[in-house]
């Protein structure tokens, strides 16, 4: 088996093979964020054709990773489905080849659910080892939550990171001022009256645009974490390139001036 890259964000949280997933080596987690699985049959309702393809498309990627690392538990961190209500018949059947294929291959599936993840937790009770948490998930120095909710005024004592996806954040700079250069990114940065830092995953669904992020536009934002309880001027960028890149940007304040 091929080996995999790591791009480390701290000395026990990497980026992998330049994807949107990070390992967390201290609990040998592997953590996914977004995954929308069933957006194709809203997009074909809605009167856009996409053949549907990006359910195989994540299985096979998510167990080569699994197969990689061998993580003890992988961690979906909100949005597994895509649409605002009950499953459909293809979602449900997306979400469940889904969970049935991979969480053979870990101990434990970890699911925290995300605004679209209406009624998944009848999808995710047929499985003994996937686990659903309608709030958040802490393990050890990790608190997991989707982040459309704020997090709460206490964290539990242990907690070193906050790790949230919802806001599909990527890099977006205009290059000579004719080509705009868009790209998926993590975000690492302080939180507000928090000891801990909060960890930002871009989206693993193919269909993603995107939010960009810059300090002119932190209202508008879509988590309100990153509205209210973050400084927008301090998060760092790690950005995936082509080729299992990852760039490493300093804090927005540095490009923008900001004091």
């Amino acid at each position: 088996m091929k080996s995999f890259t790591k791009h480390q964000i701290s000395s026990l949280i990497s980026i992998i093979n330049g994807q949107p997933v990070l390992f967390l080596e201290d609990i040998n987690a592997l953590v996914v964020s977004d995954l929308h699985l069933g957006i194709e049959a809203i997009m074909n309702e809605d009167g856009s054709f996409t053949p549907y393809s990006q359910t195989d498309s994540v299985i096979n990627s998510i167990r080569l990773l699994i197969k990689q690392i061998k993580p003890s538990m992988l961690v979906l961190n909100g949005d597994v489905k895509h649409s605002f209500q009950e499953p459909s018949k293809i979602e449900n059947r997306d979400v469940k080849k889904f969970l049935g294929d991979v969480s053979k291959l870990v101990k434990d599936v970890h699911i925290i659910k995300g605004n679209h993840d209406i009624f998944l937790n009848w999808v995710a009770r047929e499985f003994t080892n996937v686990h659903f948490h309608p709030e958040s998930f802490v393990c050890k120095d990790y608190y997991f939550t989707h982040g459309d909710q704020l997090l709460p005024e206490q964290l539990p004592p242990s907690v070193q990171y906050v790790i949230i996806g919802h806001e599909h954040p990527i890099l977006e700079q205009k290059v000579d001022k004719i080509q705009k250069l868009r790209a998926p990114s993590f975000l690492l940065g302080p939180l507000i009256n928090y000891d801990a830092k909060i960890i930002v995953m871009p989206a693993y669904t193919l269909y993603s645009a995107g939010t960009p992020i810059t300090p002119l536009n932190q209202k508008l934002l879509l988590s309100p974490i990153l509205r209210m309880q973050v400084n927008i001027n301090l998060m760092e960028f790690f950005v995936l390139g082509e080729k299992n890149e990852v760039f490493h940007f300093p804090e927005l304040k540095l490009w923008f001036n900001i004091e």
